[in-house]
């Protein structure tokens, strides 16, 4: 047996060519393919060529034959099937050399040509492995808080990246010293069109200052000077639902009322809302506090309309804040009091 070197096959050793893979080989030289032959069909006879014989120069004839009975050669007996390989044989031979080769053999073992028919098998498809897009980092968002002074002076800095990020008393210096701050008051969070503001503790919150009209809603807070007030809605009386009413003084028209906050975070004066606007001020207005210097003598003014109700800020001096409702974004250049701190929201 010849062991094909290339895939390790064993071969016969009068095959040239692997029957696995069809590479040559290695032994002697290849072995000439004899002419095809038919078959001598039974009962032929077969003279052997008569060569003619001299002596002396003289050419002798041979001797004729007699007339006996011609030589008959038995017919050649049939050839014993080969054992069976352990490979079916295949239904043609090669259309090459005609050698007869196993069924599932690519190539002739005589010849080496690729045998027709043979089954060819795909190569296996090529797995590309699953390209997973690698998320892009995404840019942190950047801003900052400038305090200010009572005198205007700058106060410092506090950096803002993303968040959230709790302030509060806990912020050390110069926020220890301020008993109006919770230890952890509120916390901020950068976004694209400013910072959002979320209360940590539900006591003093975070103002804003207003710029021009804003809307105002039942349970908000605002200050004006060093005046803490909250307004309330007072919609029309309504029967209960088995249709008993309540009893009250008469209603002229009320629809809101203003109470002022003390010391304590508790409402001793209560004023109703009657009319188109209800004006705080210093001197003139529906409320006044002619004792507080920082309220201008019209501060601010709240009206209603078909649209809602809004407070808004008449040019005063020191300004009007309404408490940040949590979770709601302050645009860049906001002014925010908390505790005692006034801060500038500033864009990185």
């Amino acid at each position: 047996m010849i062991i094909c070197p290339n895939c390790g096959k064993e071969n016969q050793d009068h095959y040239k060519f692997c029957l696995g893979c069809g590479a040559r080989l290695p032994g002697g030289a290849p072995a000439s393919v004899p002419p095809r032959m038919g078959p001598t069909p039974a009962g032929t006879q077969i003279n052997p060529p008569v060569t003619p014989q001299t002596s002396g120069g003289t050419v002798i004839d041979p001797p004729k034959p007699t007339s006996k009975p011609p030589v008959t050669v038995p017919s050649a007996p049939a050839a014993a099937p080969a054992a069976s390989a352990p490979v079916e044989a295949a239904s043609g031979g090669c259309n090459a050399c005609g050698m007869v080769n196993p069924v599932g053999f690519l190539f002739c073992g005589r010849c080496g040509n690729r045998l027709m028919g043979a089954p060819t098998t795909p190569p296996p498809a090529a797995v590309t492995p699953p390209v997973t897009a690698r998320p892009s980092a995404k840019p942190k968002l950047r801003a900052f808080l400038h305090l200010l002074r009572e005198d205007g002076s700058d106060g410092g800095t506090i950096d803002l990246e993303d968040g959230p990020i709790p302030f509060g008393r806990d912020s050390g210096a110069p926020f220890d010293q301020d008993f109006y701050l919770n230890p952890k008051h509120c916390a901020f969070t950068v976004e694209p069109e400013g910072v959002r503001v979320d209360d940590l503790s539900p006591v003093n919150g975070v103002y804003r200052k207003i710029e021009g009209r804003i809307e105002l809603q039942h349970g908000d807070t605002f200050r004006v000077g060093q005046e803490l007030l909250y307004y309330e809605d007072l919609p029309e009386a309504e029967a209960l639902a088995d249709g008993t009413e309540r009893m009250g003084s008469p209603n002229p028209g009320y629809w809101g009322r203003i109470s002022v906050i003390v010391d304590g975070g508790r409402a001793c004066e209560a004023v109703p809302i009657v009319g188109n606007e209800f004006i705080v001020g210093r001197e003139r207005g529906d409320l006044t506090f002619p004792t507080d210097g920082y309220v201008s003598s019209t501060h601010c003014r709240i009206g209603g309309d078909d649209d809602g109700v809004y407070l808004e800020d008449r040019g005063s001096s020191n300004g009007t804040y309404l408490r940040v409702r949590s979770g709601q974004c302050v645009p860049f250049g906001s002014l925010l009091l908390i505790g005692q701190q006034l801060f500038h929201v500033r864009e990185s």
